[in-house]
């Protein structure tokens, strides 16, 4: 301890007496670090945060397979028949409890909200081993009939809403036109990544919910506390078992379908859909760390040739060479602690940059991302690797000093030091050949988030002002009076000065809408879990001309298309291609296996053009489309065409909704535009996030070639002036030192460019619906690296031109 101290104290002085060196040093490593630390606080809050709850890692979530494999196809809910089946039948769980994510109406002192609510089973709460901050949770028996209006307040609507009054535990509110009673308050840190309710209500299942027709709506999460001893893989095991005995007993609705079983940490990170972004984020400012850590070694190589002299005289008086290694690791470390201090106080703003800028959701805004302690040891353990990156090479390449040489003739030593030479040119042109790595798989991600932002979604959505409407089964029960409270909203919406047209739909385009399997009479019959899906739309008769999709063949809805008509659908482009083969669709029936609804055969009688699944995504997939009068759904969104700013309507729409019925509120009023920037709010900032880190890696490059370059020169003045001594002109000169830099700028480049191949296939693979394809990067890229370095190699060349041939054999 009293050596490394003595160590540490030497290393401090040394430091100090070169302060320009010490800083260039620091603040390059303290860049990279901060890089690093910043994006490491967003896999701290949103990969290493446990769930709330006693032993998360034992609470088990089964999700069902769909077979047509769609996004996430093993991450889908589970029907209640299967829920009660598997709850009873099997071994591997002490308690498996169900949850169902739902709108409803809120009404606190007269004004009714749209809230974000779960139910669930009784035993919800104690399978995951959490309990409320005041009152109470459920307890068996309140999912009954007469027994089930309770609710539990999550903390943040308990806030907002209730002034935080802890008396509310015992009252009454009124949620969906009905008096509930509260029975307790959740605590604030009660949050599930991408699963945050603002309230819970029991699950109550009905006789409904227990037929064969019930196994088409899958829509419980099952959550699973595993028996002591159980494994993840038992319970797997297990559960494909149920699922395949599902199957088997009911082949019509069941046939393909398994189960997945994860654990609830793995669940919550694989549904967010997150782990792959800050996967590739946090690659990139690895290699910027590299990068930098390179740049430091190389200045640390220079610094250790300069005092060859000092470090042969040391070992000719008795020091060990690995007294050697351990005295230049240690001033490494001393430049790399520094550098993760300030780079840790660079990430706290960087934190707090991060944190404004991914406020725009409330599933991301309610994740919380700190410096938090696995920010803080992530900086200390990449600090001391910086270290060991930074200092290990040159301590090493100075412990094979020759100290005969070094004592006898510095001047010549100085001139002498390939090996010094080869090693930093090896780590300049690994710099550029990770430089280029990183510009090109930012440029192919920017150019595919480009595409996404600039593409046709196929619909028109300026001047639309949406808004989401939940009919609650207490005033809406059954499609009669569904039906006839759209009619009447749609005729006082249609009042509002400056509205050209109104509609209402199941689902607003590119916001993603429910997927269902189908058949098309007179193609051969497939097995349940092969059948053709399709995106299902149920809509009014002026949605196409309300959100400008353009109609191909046939006819759109009229008002004749009501319940005692022959029914009838509208399909996209793309179905016609992938499931009529091109054929003429107009008078092909097809039927739609809708969750609780009948099957029956429908005409198809029009062609519109295609409209994303997704504003984010560049991807069309079948899209059928049924005419509300003839299937009336409780969840709907409405659209208004405004003949000019479509936000000016807010206040007259919730008026003309309020006139029809004054406790039903409007959840999401906004523009089109809005919801589609909010839907993208992301992609923007993870594109300035990896533009931003692709250019510092590109300046520390560039700072490593100039740094090499000028150290060369340096050295290299002895020879140069002989060079010059006998002919070599300046332009000659200046061609050698540039020619080296461009040599470098290839090598690197070419290395670059083969790590870089396959990386359009790694993208495909990594992001769903991302297609990269910009072959022009790839010219592109390299030919700016080898104009960078050119550049960052034109002041060391030019002054090698301008060495006096006398003043250089004189100094040396």
């Amino acid at each position: 301890m009293e050596t490394l101290l003595k160590d540490f104290r030497l290393a401090v002085r040394m430091l100090r007496k070169n302060p320009g060196f010490t800083a260039i040093a620091v603040i390059t490593l303290a860049l990279g670090i901060a890089v690093n630390a910043t994006m490491f606080s967003l896999v701290s809050g949103f990969l290493l945060r446990r769930p709330p709850g006693r032993q998360p890692e034992r609470v088990a979530v089964v999700s069902s397979v769909d077979p047509n494999g769609n996004f996430l196809p093993d991450a889908n809910p589970v029907s209640a028949p299967n829920y009660l089946a598997w709850r009873d039948a099997n071994h591997v769980f002490t308690d498996l409890a169900a949850a169902e994510y739902r709108t409803v109406t809120l009404a606190v002192q007269n004004q009714p909200e749209a809230t974000r609510a779960a139910a669930v089973s009784p035993n919800y709460f104690s399978v995951l081993g959490v309990s409320a901050e005041f009152g109470r949770t459920f307890t068996e028996g309140e999912d009954q009939p007469g027994h089930n209006h309770v609710l539990i307040l999550g903390h943040e609507l308990w806030e907002r809403r209730f002034g935080s009054d802890p008396a509310i535990v015992g009252r009454t509110v009124r949620l969906n036109r009905e008096d509930w009673d509260v029975v307790g308050v959740m605590p604030a840190n009660f949050k599930l990544l991408g699963f945050i309710p603002q309230l819970w209500i029991p699950l109550e299942l009905k006789a409904a919910d227990q037929t064969g027709a019930a196994r088409k709506n899958r829509s419980l999460y099952l959550f699973g506390r595993l028996r002591p001893g159980v494994t993840v893989e038992q319970a797997r095991a297990e559960m494909a078992t149920l699922a395949r005995r599902a199957g088997n007993e009911f082949p019509e609705t069941e046939k393909g379908w398994g189960t997945a079983v994860r654990t609830l940490p793995d669940f919550l990170i694989y549904t967010f859909g997150i782990r792959s972004g800050l996967a590739v984020v946090m690659t990139v400012v690895g290699f910027v760390l590299l990068i930098a850590c390179a740049n430091v070694a190389g200045l640390l190589l220079a610094r250790a040739a300069g005092r060859r002299k000092e470090l042969a005289i040391r070992i000719s008086l008795g020091a060990g060479r690995m007294r050697i290694v351990r005295q230049l690791l240690t001033e490494g470390s001393v430049i790399a602690l520094l550098g993760g201090g300030i780079g840790l106080l660079l990430s706290y703003w960087g934190i707090h940059f991060v944190r404004i800028n991914l406020n725009f959701v409330d599933v991301i805004r309610d994740v919380p991302i700190e410096l938090d302690w696995n920010v803080l040891w992530f900086v200390l353990v990449i600090s001391v690797l910086s270290a060991a990156l930074c200092g290990m090479g040159p301590a090493l390449n100075a412990a094979r000093t020759d100290v005969n040489t070094s004592l006898k003739d510095e001047s010549r030593a100085s001139s002498t030091g390939k090996s010094q030479g080869r090693l930093r040119m090896v780590m300049v042109t690994g710099e550029i050949a990770l430089a280029l790595f990183l510009l090109v798989g930012t440029g192919l991600l920017i150019q595919g988030i480009a595409a996404i932002h600039s593409q046709n979604l196929g619909f028109q959505p300026q001047h639309l002002l949406t808004a989401g409407v939940t009919l609650d089964e207490a005033q809406y029960q059954g499609s009669t009076k569904q039906s006839a409270f759209v009619q009447e909203m749609i005729r006082h919406a249609r009042q509002i000065p400056g509205v050209e047209g109104v509609a209402v739909a199941s689902d607003l385009p590119v916001t993603g809408a429910g997927s269902v399997t189908l058949r098309i009479k007179g193609q051969a019959e497939l097995p349940a879990n092969e059948r053709r899906s399709a995106l299902d739309f149920v809509v009014t008769p002026e949605f196409f001309r309300v959100a400008g999709i353009p109609l191909l063949r046939g006819r759109t809805f009229s008002e004749l298309d009501n319940s005692m008509a022959p029914r009838v659908v509208v399909v996209n482009q793309e179905f016609v291609r992938r499931n009529l083969h091109d054929q003429d669709p107009l008078g092909k029936q097809i039927a739609l296996d809708v969750p609780g609804a009948s099957t029956e055969w429908s005409e198809v009688v029009g062609v519109v053009g295609n409209v994303k699944s997704y504003s984010e995504e560049t991807r069309d997939d079948p899209e059928v489309y049924e005419t509300f009068q003839q299937r009336p759904v409780a969840s709907m969104s409405l659209m208004l065409l405004a003949t000019g700013d479509p936000n000016s309507l807010t206040a007259d729409l919730r008026a003309a909704v309020k006139q029809v019925d004054p406790e039903l509120p409007l959840a999401r009023l906004m523009s089109m535009p809005a919801l589609i920037e909010i839907q993208k709010a992301g992609n923007p900032f993870f594109t300035r996030i990896l533009g931003t880190f692709a250019a510092l890696a590109l300046i520390l490059a560039a700072i490593g070639i100039y740094g090499l370059m000028a150290y060369s020169v340096r050295q290299r003045t002895h020879e140069i002036g002989i060079r010059m001594a006998l002919g070599a002109r300046s332009p000659d000169v200046l061609r050698m030192i540039l020619w080296q830099g461009a040599k470098m700028a290839a090598i690197g480049g070419i290395v670059g460019l083969v790590l870089a191949l396959p990386l359009p296939k790694v993208f495909d693979a990594i992001f769903y619906g991302l297609h990269v394809r910009e072959p022009g990067l790839y010219f592109i890229v390299p030919l700016a690296m080898l104009v960078v370095a050119l550049v960052a190699s034109y002041v060391p060349a030019l002054r090698a031109a301008r060495v006096d041939p006398m003043n250089a054999l004189r100094e040396n």
